[in-house]
């Protein structure tokens, strides 16, 4: 099965906006600049990089947000797992010019000899998917 060579590459993330996607995705409610800084206090960051990073995020269309007062609160725009989806279509598009066969055998590969217990968990998985459909 071949994804179509339309489908628009998910942007480059940096380290530093990763850490913010996740925990935005922690977050049971969109948070601000200024949770988001606090919440990050280890790293020694400033407000203002907390700030362009939300940003940044935010022009990739990667978080939402909503202005309250004069406060931007931004939450995630996809799931984790619609990301990593997202991610590895592109991986397909770009290596394997769309063929989706390739990269689902290397992952079952990887899967059998680090992790078997979770190839159990895909294997069930699909068998769900699979009756959802019928």
């Amino acid at each position: 099965m071949l994804f179509s060579q339309r489908h628009s590459q998910v942007p480059a993330i940096g380290a530093l906006e990763l850490t913010t996607l996740k925990l935005l995705w922690a977050s049971p409610e969109p948070l601000d600049a200024r949770t988001v800084h606090e919440a990050l206090a280890s790293r020694r960051l400033t407000l203002s990089t907390v700030q362009a990073t939300l940003e940044r995020l935010h022009r990739k269309h990667l978080l939402t947000r909503m202005k309250v007062s004069r406060a931007y609160f931004y939450a995630a725009a996809m799931t984790r797992e619609n990301l990593i989806g997202s991610l590895i279509r592109d991986v397909a598009s770009r290596i394997t010019e769309g063929a989706l066969e390739p990269v689902v055998s290397g992952f079952v590969d990887l899967l059998g000899t680090s992790e078997p217990e979770l190839l159990d968990q895909l294997q069930s998985s699909a068998a769900a998917r699979r009756k959802e459909r019928e």
